[in-house]
């Protein structure tokens, strides 16, 4: 190849080097937007709860225009399904950061602990979280999405049960499935009864008789 060739070439590959880069910033900035458009829905939720929301609102409180929820998101409901979605992964992300080096029984306990640390993301998006547990109902674009996070939920719990049943460290009897949901469901409604009424519901001593009960009913019974 000659140096003209060369050249060319070299043009050619700066050329695509810079269109890949401005593809990468194209979709870092949407995804940068998506995130704010959903907190400032998270924000009018925890303000409004569902049925008060707009897109047109959500864009305007994240900065953007009026129009850019609706051409991200669609409707109000998969807006809204998209923010708990959001806020269901950072719960998710923030309990596998504690399961680090645990496993079995320890893990299961473990994870029940972290689920009480909800808190710590903010009572915003907890209050966004639960109005739209508490609404899906009738609205069925927030009743897939809640199905689907009870779901994995129950998956959850159910592995984890399933393991320490297999290492003998909980009753063979247990039915895992049942006792899965019934932790799951168990804890949601700790946690809308929190977020409805946090003077009233102690989440600290709450936590400490949850464990302890759970633990109970699991334990394999002396010879």
């Amino acid at each position: 190849m000659g140096a003209a060739g060369a050249q060319k070439r070299a043009v050619t590959e700066a050329g695509a080097d810079v269109a890949i880069r401005r593809r990468r910033t194209q979709a870092e900035r949407r995804a940068e937007a998506e995130s704010r458009v959903l907190a400032a829905t998270a924000e009018l939720v925890a303000e409004k709860g569902i049925d008060g929301v707009t897109l047109a609102e959500a864009g305007e409180r994240a900065g953007y225009s009026r129009g850019l929820a609706a051409h991200y998101f669609g409707s109000r409901d998969e807006l809204l399904a998209a923010m708990a979605e959001a806020i269901h992964d950072e719960f998710s992300q923030q309990r596998r950061e504690r399961l680090r080096g645990t496993s079995g029984l320890a893990r299961l306990m473990a994870t029940l602990d972290a689920s009480f640390e909800r808190p710590a993301v903010g009572m915003v998006k907890m209050r966004a979280y639960i109005a739209v547990l508490m609404g899906a109902a009738h609205k069925p674009a927030l009743a897939e999405a809640v199905a689907t996070f009870n779901r994995e939920s129950a998956t959850e719990f159910g592995r984890l049960i399933g393991s320490a049943m297999e290492a003998g460290e909980i009753r063979p009897d247990i039915d895992a499935r049942t006792q899965a949901l019934i932790l799951s469901a168990a804890l949601r409604g700790i946690m809308a009864q929190w977020v409805l009424d946090p003077e009233g519901v102690d989440l600290v001593r709450i936590r400490e008789e949850f464990i302890a009960l759970v633990a109970r009913s699991l334990a394999i019974s002396p010879s």
